[in-house]
């Protein structure tokens, strides 16, 4: 394979020696065609390859830094004000008294607060930087750290892709992680799947070289970085299952007996220090293991029984028709299930430690009753090298026929008219997130238009996320049922926000309320969202999150339609 001829960067020499081909049936023709190759072109390819991954990251940096700041000074992530408030914390221990996330991620948040804060002059006490606006200026620093991490995931992808597969499929796996939507969209958020990502993607790296080299090294990077992702994300445990198979896998190369894998001493290390990591990582998993269980109860039931939410689904159906076109574009799923079946079909080193993790990740998502979208990301790296490994064999194959530039460049173009929807995704999304929230603009109308101390009727106000950030105490919040019952509570004012496509969270007035308004109140404030006839933009039902994956240019700026009526 031509582009193997060069490394591509430094950190690649090491891949270079794993002998990267798509599978053994591809191995003949590959070695036939590099010899062909003078030094001046090898040494070329190699710094045109250098270039595009340098490019690609970027480039994903770019799109993952730009709009890190939406809603600012207020909060509309849900989930981010549990990392924040521990990453804040910690003053007294190390315990975050919430296990329902791991704690690795706080602390690494917290280690980016700290260091913020004291560069910034606050050497006493760090918090103090960010007392202002509800702690504005954390959610900020730690979503930075998220697309800091997710912009370095695409170099990590490469490396893995090319130990495996070679140096086409790690540069065709790290375009994909450039502009994948849900990969992107998630590294501009406080949360956890931006940073569970990176370190799979490190462990799976070493999930190659288990096979291909075998080292004890390699089985002890290989727990360590898995105990890592655990300690970031709990559904990261379906990587074990890889590293189980890996192992085998490695043996089997060497001709050595399964029997003997199930005692060998390394398999067992490297379980030992996956735990170690783990336990290191988020101690108090076990130190205060009364709250963990409790956690684990209370999610217990959303687990097996859900939320009544009629918009939401899961199971199998639901992965493959509706998370993951959502999420990733119908192209790159049909990509995705490919790459899979050629890995099953034509396996070489590492695929069957890639699709073993894959399918127990999926496993794991399909038998809960309350998933979210956003999952997807666990098995997203193992899916992309795959894909990577894909690519780069039908490369070789077309360079038997038609020569390697030829090859390169038809692969290439095809590759950029799949990904280029994402791309364009992906401007639109920032593009949206940038622009004001329709949160924010009804925030500040009521603030200047609404006396303080006024009551205010407010539809479901037992669902917070479409509602606007009104300050503690300067209103007094009643539900609203009808106008009757309002007046009596001394309401002259009634909010709604209501959005379709997320009524589990904004569900709006009921029609009866409406004609109730219609007749005996003025409409003073509206601020729609939806562009009129556009198509519907397309949202994960269970996340209360108002920007949305596809149609994103149906909407005007991210948020609900919220309404503000003066009772005549």
């Amino acid at each position: 394979m031509p582009w193997d001829a060069a490394p591509v960067s430094l950190l690649s020499k090491t891949v270079e020696r794993a002998t990267p081909v798509a599978s053994h049936q591809d191995a003949a023709p590959i070695a036939a065609a590099t010899p062909l190759l003078p030094a001046q072109v090898r040494a070329r390819l190699g710094m045109i390859g250098l270039a595009s991954l340098a490019l690609l990251t970027l480039l994903g940096g770019w799109l993952r830094f730009s709009a890190t700041s939406f809603g600012w000074p207020d909060h509309y992530r849900p989930d981010e004000e549990y990392m924040i408030s521990r990453a804040l914390g910690f003053e007294h221990d190390w315990n975050p008294d919430f296990a329902l996330y791991p704690a690795a991620q706080m602390y690494v948040e917290h280690a980016a607060l700290w260091a913020y804060g004291t560069l910034t002059g606050y050497r006493h006490d760090f918090r103090v930087a960010y007392g202002a606006d509800s702690q504005a200026l954390a959610y900020l620093v730690a979503r930075r750290v998220s697309a800091t991490m997710g912009t370095a995931t695409i170099p990590v992808i490469y490396l893995a892709a090319a130990c495996g597969f070679g140096t086409p499929a790690g540069l065709s796996a790290a375009a994909i992680m450039t502009v994948v939507t849900l990969a992107v969209r998630e590294s501009k958020y406080a949360t956890t799947d931006a940073a569970v990502v990176w370190w799979l993607s490190l462990a799976l790296w070493f999930v190659f070289r288990i096979v291909r080299r075998g080292e004890l090294a390699d089985y002890l990077a290989a727990g360590a970085l898995t105990g890592l992702a655990i300690a970031t994300k709990y559904p990261a445990g379906a990587l074990v299952g890889g590293l189980i198979v890996a192992h085998f896998e490695a043996r089997a190369a060497k001709g050595q007996s399964w029997l003997g894998g199930l005692i060998a001493p390394r398999l067992y290390l490297m379980g030992l220090v996956c735990f170690l990591v783990f336990f290191c990582a988020t101690p108090y998993f076990f130190l205060d293991w009364a709250r963990t269980v409790a956690d684990f109860n209370y999610q217990r039931g959303y687990i097996l029984y859900g939320v009544p939410n009629a918009q939401a689904s899961y199971g199998w159906g639901w992965l493959w028709l509706h998370a993951m076109p959502a999420s990733l574009s119908w192209p790159l799923v049909v990509l995705f299930a490919l790459a899979m079946a050629w890995a099953a079909i034509r396996p070489s080193g590492g695929t069957w430690a890639l699709l073993a993790f894959v399918w127990l990740a999926f496993l794991g998502m399909t038998r809960s009753h309350y998933v979210f979208y956003r999952y997807v990301m666990i098995p997203l790296p193992a899916m992309a090298i795959l894909a990577g490994g894909l690519i780069a064999a039908a490369i070789a194959r077309l360079e038997v026929r038609i020569g390697s530039r030829a090859a390169a460049v038809a692969i290439g173009l095809g590759l950029t008219i799949l990904l280029f929807p994402a791309a364009v995704r992906d401007v639109q999304l920032d593009r949206l997130l940038a622009r004001r929230d329709t949160r924010s603009l009804a925030h500040q109308w009521i603030d200047a238009h609404i006396p303080p101390g006024s009551v205010i009727a407010a539809t479901d106000p037992g669902t917070p996320y479409g509602k606007p950030p009104l300050e503690w105490g300067r209103y007094r919040i009643v539900p609203f049922v009808n106008l009757a019952m309002a007046r009596a509570q001394g309401a002259r004012w009634v909010m709604s926000d209501s959005f379709p496509p997320l009524a589990y969270y904004s569900r709006g007035p009921t029609p009866a309320q409406l004609v109730e308004l219609d007749a005996q109140a003025v409409l003073r404030f509206d601020a729609n969202p939806l562009l009129a006839g556009a198509p519907i933009p397309v949202f994960d039902p269970n996340d209360a999150f108002y920007a949305p994956l596809i149609h994103i240019g149906s909407m005007i700026r991210p948020g609900p339609r919220v309404r503000v009526w003066q009772l005549k």
